[in-house]
C-alpha cells in the first residue's frame, strides 16, 4: 500500500474498509459527522470501493438496500454516533426481513464517554436488536499487530454472517477517542513495513454463498393430482438460472403455477408452461373457488400479496411444501407445512414428473378468460385509472429494464393486472416488512451502476421519503419515477374504514396538498404531467438519464369502486 499513518484510529479505519474490499464490497455510503470521520476518510480515499455521500441516514439505509439488493453482494454504511443510529432502523429492519446483506458501521464514544451526558452519545450496543443477525461492538482502536489481527477477523465474520444461508444486516459499533481525523499523534507507531499491510490480507477472498445440492419434495408430492405452485415476491441476482431451474421443474411437474408479479417469472412467462396471473378474480367466484380445491400447495419463496388467495389457503387448511433458501418460518397460515431448503438460483430442487393435466388446464382455460376480460375493459378505458398503469407497464417497458414497486397499492395492482411477456424486466420491491419506508431512496439503490429504472409509486409513499431526492445528484445511471398522484393513501378506500367520512379523509386519506411540479425542482429532477395513455406509452419508452418524474393524476374514490366493480363483473362471466 505504501502508506504511512498518523494514528492509530487512521490505521484501525483502514484496516477496516482493506478487509471489507478483499471481502467483496465495492460501495461504502458515508452520511456526514465527526465521530465517524476515521470510517469516512478510510473509505472515501480506498480506491478501489464507491464512497457515496448521503445527508440522511435512513434515505443512506434503503439506498444502500437497494444496491445490496440488485447487486447481492454486501454493502456497508457509515453514520456517526448518537440518534443518527437510530435513524438506520427501517432499512436494517426491511433487510432483515427480505435477506439483504447490509454491513451497519456505527461510530461511538468510547466507554469512559457513555452514560455521563457527554454530547451525541445514546446506547448503542445491540440497538438493532433481534434484526441484525450479528451484532459486535469492536475494541477501542489499537495499533498493536495482535489487535489488528484480531479487527481483521472480526470484520471477516461478520461479512460471512450476512452472507450466509440466512443473509441479512450485521452491525459492528466502533468506538473512536480523539484524533477523529488524520493528524499525527505523539508515540503512534505503525507496525507494517513495506508492503506489509497488503500482505496482511492475502488470505482474505470475498464472501459467497455456497452452492446447495437439489432438494427433494416429500414423497407424498409424487401422486398429487390437484397440486398448485405458488410463487411470491423474489427478486433472484442470477435471474436468468433461477427461471430456468424454476421453469424446468415446474413444467416438468405440470402444476398450475400461480406467481405475483413482483419476481421475474411473469416477464419470462413463455418459459412456464402452466403459468396463471388472474387468480385474484378466479377466487372471488366462490363456486369454482372450491372446485378448484387443491390436494397439495408448493409454496416457492413465500405466498404472493393477494389477501384472497392467502384467506383461500388458510380456509382450506390444505397440505404444504415451502421451498425457501432461507432458514425462516414463511407461512402466516400456520397450515400442514414441511419446510425444504432450496434455492433456486443454484439448482432448487430435483425435476419429477408430474399428473395434473386436467387440473392445470382448468386453471389456464379461467386464466384465458380473465386475460381476454382485463385486456377489452383496459383497451377501452380512456380516463386514468391508476390499475391501467400496472397493464400498461407490462407492454411497454423497455426489455432488459428493472422496475421498484412501492407498497401500499401498487403490489396489488401489480399482482391483479400486470400481464404475462417475455420483456426480462428485473422487479424489485419492499416486501419483507412491506413499508412505504425508502422508496425512493431504495430505488435509486437499484438504479445506480445499472440499466434503466422505473419506480412505481404513489403520493404519500414519494413524499414519505422526499429527503431520498437529495441523492439524485449523485446517481450514475437512470431513473423514471411514475408518479401515481391520487391524492393521498389509496389503499385505505379499499377497506373498511373509508366508510367512517368523519374520520377517513383527515387521518386515512391524508392528502398533503403537495405541487409535485415544484416539489421536484426542489431537487433538481425533471417533470413532466402525462395527460394520455398515448403520452404515457411514448415517455416510457424513452430513453433518459438521471432522474425524472412522471406524474399522473387519478380518482382513488372513483378507482376504489372501479376495482370493485371489475372483480365482481369478472368473477361472475367465468365459466
Amino acid at each position: 500500500m505504501g502508506k504511512e499513518w498518523a494514528n492509530a484510529n487512521e490505521l484501525w479505519a483502514d484496516v477496516i474498509a482493506e478487509t471489507l474490499h478483499r471481502k467483496g464490497v465495492d460501495y461504502a455510503i458515508t452520511c456526514p459527522g465527526s465521530r465517524s470521520s476515521p470510517l469516512t476518510f478510510a473509505f472515501a480515499r480506498h480506491q478501489s470501493i464507491e464512497a457515496l455521500p448521503i445527508l440522511d441516514e435512513r434515505s443512506a439505509g434503503f439506498f444502500a438496500l437497494g444496491l445490496a439488493k440488485r447487486t447481492g453482494k454486501p454493502v456497508a454504511i457509515i453514520c456517526t454516533s448518537g440518534s443518527a443510529v437510530a435513524n438506520l432502523f427501517p432499512a436494517v429492519v426491511e433487510a432483515s426481513e427480505s435477506g439483504v446483506p447490509l454491513l451497519v458501521l456505527t461510530a461511538d464514544r468510547p466507554p469512559e464517554l457513555r452514560d455521563c451526558s457527554a454530547g451525541q452519545t445514546i446506547d448503542q450496543v445491540k440497538i438493532f436488536g433481534g434484526y441484525a443477525r450479528k451484532q459486535i461492538e469492536l475494541a477501542v482502536p489499537d495499533s498493536s499487530v495482535e489487535l489488528l489481527r484480531y479487527l481483521r477477523q472480526a470484520v471477516v465474520h461478520c461479512v460471512d454472517f450476512a452472507t450466509a444461508s440466512n443473509r441479512g444486516p450485521v452491525h459492528l459499533n466502533i468506538p473512536f477517542r480523539d484524533p477523529l481525523i488524520p493528524v499525527a499523534q505523539a508515540g503512534f507507531a505503525s507496525p507494517f513495513d513495506g508492503d506489509g499491510f497488503t500482505s496482511f490480507f492475502s488470505h482474505i477472498e470475498p464472501s459467497d454463498a455456497l452452492p446447495l445440492l437439489q432438494a427433494m419434495l416429500p414423497a407424498s408430492v409424487r401422486d398429487v393430482q390437484k397440486g398448485l405452485i405458488l410463487v411470491g415476491p423474489a427478486s433472484p441476482v442470477n435471474e436468468e438460472a433461477w427461471c430456468e431451474n424454476v421453469a424446468a421443474w415446474a413444467n416438468s411437474l405440470g402444476w398450475p403455477l400461480l406467481s405475483d408479479a413482483l419476481n421475474p417469472i411473469r416477464t419470462n412467462a413463455s418459459a412456464f408452461t402452466s403459468l396463471v396471473c388472474g387468480y385474484e378474480s378466479v377466487l372471488r367466484n366462490a363456486e369454482l373457488s372450491e372446485l378448484l380445491r387443491p390436494e397439495h400447495v408448493i409454496v416457492l419463496g413465500g405466498f404472493p400479496t393477494s389477501k384472497a388467495l392467502r384467506t383461500w389457503i388458510d380456509q382450506l387448511d390444505v397440505a404444504l411444501t415451502i421451498l425457501s433458501d432461507r432458514p425462516i418460518n414463511l407461512d402466516a397460515t400456520h397450515s400442514r407445512a414441511t419446510h425444504v431448503y432450496a434455492d433456486f438460483e443454484f439448482g432448487g430442487v430435483i425435476v419429477e414428473k408430474g399428473d395434473a393435466a386436467d387440473y392445470a388446464e382448468r386453471w389456464l382455460e379461467l386464466e384465458r378468460q380473465v386475460s381476454e376480460a382485463l385486456d377489452t375493459r383496459f383497451a377501452a378505458t380512456e380516463t386514468f385509472f391508476e390499475a391501467k398503469v400496472s397493464w400498461t407497464l407490462s407492454r411497454v417497458l423497455p426489455e432488459g429494464s428493472s422496475l421498484c414497486v412501492s407498497n401500499s397499492m401498487p403490489p396489488r395492482d401489480m399482482e391483479f393486472y400486470f400481464g404475462r411477456n417475455d420483456l426480462g424486466i428485473s422487479v424489485f420491491s419492499s416486501r419483507g416488512a412491506n413499508g412505504i419506508d425508502g422508496i425512493l431512496s431504495t430505488a435509486l439503490g437499484v438504479a445506480h451502476d445499472a440499466e434503466q429504472t422505473f419506480l412505481l409509486t404513489g403520493d404519500l409513499a414519494l413524499l414519505h421519503d422526499t429527503n431520498g431526492a437529495l441523492i439524485a445528484k449523485n446517481l450514475k445511471g437512470s431513473l423514471t419515477i411514475l408518479l401515481v398522484n391520487n391524492s393521498g393513501g389509496g389503499i385505505f378506500e379499499m377497506l373498511p374504514v373509508s366508510q367512517f367520512e368523519d374520520v377517513f379523509e383527515k387521518h386515512y386519506g391524508t392528502d398533503q396538498y403537495v405541487d409535485f411540479s415544484n416539489w421536484a425542482r426542489t431537487y433538481g429532477i425533471g417533470y413532466e404531467r402525462i395527460e394520455s395513455w398515448s403520452e404515457l406509452d411514448g415517455k416510457l419508452g424513452e430513453q433518459s438519464e438521471g432522474v425524472r418524474l412522471l406524474e399522473i393524476c387519478t380518482d382513488r374514490k372513483r378507482d376504489a369502486a372501479l376495482r370493485k366493480q371489475w372483480f365482481a363483473e369478472i368473477s361472475r362471466e367465468l365459466k
